[in-house]
C-alpha cells in the first residue's frame, strides 16, 4: 500500500478504512524498493506521488479527527488546507480575528477580495455576485466568503476530491440557505455554463507547479476560468508556486485573451505565517500520529511514523521543511493575483 499513489479521489475513508490504510502503509515498507519521503525536510518528488491520493488521505484525516486542539489548548475542526500569510499592513484592518486558529487561510481567502477594483465591482452590484471556486477543498473558505465577507453573494465550490466536498456538504452548505452549492468534478472539464461568475476563485489549488512552464493541464484549467467569468469579470488567484512559473502563467493568461490587473507579492507575510502557525501545525501533526495504530508497531511503525511526520509537516510549509525552505530562498513566492476578462469578451 502505497499512501502517495494509492488512493482515490471518489472515495471517502472512514476513519476504521484509514487505521488498515496506514497499517498497510506501514507493513508495506518491508518490501519498499525506495523511500520516497526525504527524512530530513519531508520532500517528495513530482514522479512519487499523485495529487487525487494525497489529497484524499489528507481529507479523509481531517474529518476523522474531528474536533483536535490547538496550540493554545481550543479546539476547532481542521478544514482550511491553505497555507496562507499574515495579513499584510497596507490592505487596511485584517476581517479575521486574531486569535482564531485558521486564520492564516481564512486570510488567503479574504485577500482574494482585497482589490480596489473588485470592492467597486462587487458594490455597484450590492453585494449580489456569483463566485466559482476551482478546487475549493473541504469549501471552508467558501463558507467564510458567504458568511463573513460577500455576505449577499453566491458560491458555487469545486473541487475533485469526494472527501473535501462530502465534508463542504456536511459542515458548510446547510448553513447558507441555498447559497453554497458544492460540486465533486474536474475544474478542467466543467459542466457550468458560458459566462455565469462574476468571480472565478483559485486558492493555493494543486496546477501551475511546474518550474518555469505551464502544462496541458494549467490551460484547460485557465480556459475554463475564461469560459465560465462574465464579461467584465475578475480571476482572483493566490498560491505559493515556483517564482519562475509566474511569468510564463501571466503569458498564458494574456495569450486566451485575459488582462493581468494587479500582483501582490506575500511572500514574506507567507513566511510569517508559517513561522506564528507552526505550533498549532506541530499538535495536530502530533494528534494525527498518535491516533493510528500502525505508528505503534516495533520498528517499521516508529520508522513510518517519523516520515509521516516531516511529510505532513512539508505538505503544510512548517519551519525546517523543503515547501517552507523553497520560499525562503526564493525559489517560490505567494502572490496574489487579479486578472480580468475583458469587456466585450465572450466564451
Amino acid at each position: 500500500m502505497d499512501v502517495l499513489t494509492a488512493l482515490s479521489n471518489k472515495s471517502d475513508y472512514s476513519k476504521t478504512q484509514l487505521q488498515f490504510i496506514i497499517g498497510a502503509w506501514v507493513m508495506s515498507s518491508l518490501a519498499e524498493a525506495r523511500q520516497k519521503i526525504d527524512l530530513k525536510n519531508g520532500d517528495v518528488e513530482e514522479d512519487d506521488y499523485n495529487k487525487q491520493s494525497i489529497y484524499s488521505l489528507l481529507y479523509a484525516l481531517y474529518r476523522s479527527m474531528g474536533e483536535v486542539r490547538s496550540d493554545d489548548g481550543g479546539r476547532y475542526e481542521f478544514t482550511f488546507n491553505t497555507w496562507g500569510y499574515t495579513w499584510p499592513s497596507d490592505w487596511g484592518p485584517c476581517p479575521i480575528p486574531s486569535n482564531d486558529p485558521q486564520r492564516m487561510g481564512k486570510n488567503a481567502y479574504a485577500g482574494l477580495y482585497h482589490f480596489d477594483l473588485v470592492k467597486e465591482y462587487i458594490k455597484a452590484r450590492e453585494g449580489k455576485v456569483h463566485i466559482v471556486e476551482m478546487g475549493c477543498g473541504t469549501g471552508a473558505g467558501a463558507h467564510l466568503i458567504c458568511s463573513k465577507i460577500l455576505p449577499q453573494c453566491t458560491y458555487e465550490a469545486v473541487d475533485m476530491q469526494q472527501a473535501g466536498i462530502n465534508s463542504c456538504k456536511r459542515k458548510f452548505v446547510p448553513e447558507l440557505g441555498g447559497r453554497l452549492v458544492a460540486t465533486c468534478g474536474d475544474a478542467t472539464k466543467l459542466g457550468l455554463g458560458d459566462s455565469v461568475a462574476d468571480f472565478v476563485a483559485v486558492n493555493e489549488t494543486h496546477v501551475t507547479e511546474m518550474r518555469g512552464r505551464t502544462t496541458e493541464e494549467d490551460e484547460r484549467f485557465f480556459k475554463t476560468a475564461w469560459r465560465i467569468l462574465k464579461p467584465g469579470g475578475f480571476l482572483v488567484w493566490g498560491n505559493a508556486i515556483p517564482d519562475s512559473t509566474w511569468a510564463p502563467c501571466f503569458e498564458l493568461l494574456e495569450s486566451i485573451g485575459m488582462k493581468v490587473i494587479e500582483v501582490c507579492d506575500v511572500t514574506k507575510e507567507a513566511i510569517k505565517a508559517r513561522d506564528e502557525d507552526k505550533r498549532r501545525i506541530d499538535a495536530f501533526v502530533e494528534q494525527i500520529l498518535s491516533t493510528f495504530h500502525g505508528f505503534k508497531v516495533p520498528k517499521l511503525g516508529e520508522k513510518r511514523r517519523a516520515l509521516a511526520e516531516v511529510a505532513l509537516k512539508n505538505f503544510a510549509r512548517n519551519p525546517g521543511t523543503r515547501l517552507y525552505d523553497n520560499m525562503v530562498d526564493g525559489t517560490d513566492s505567494y502572490k496574489v493575483v487579479l486578472v480580468q476578462k475583458p469587456l466585450g469578451a465572450q466564451a
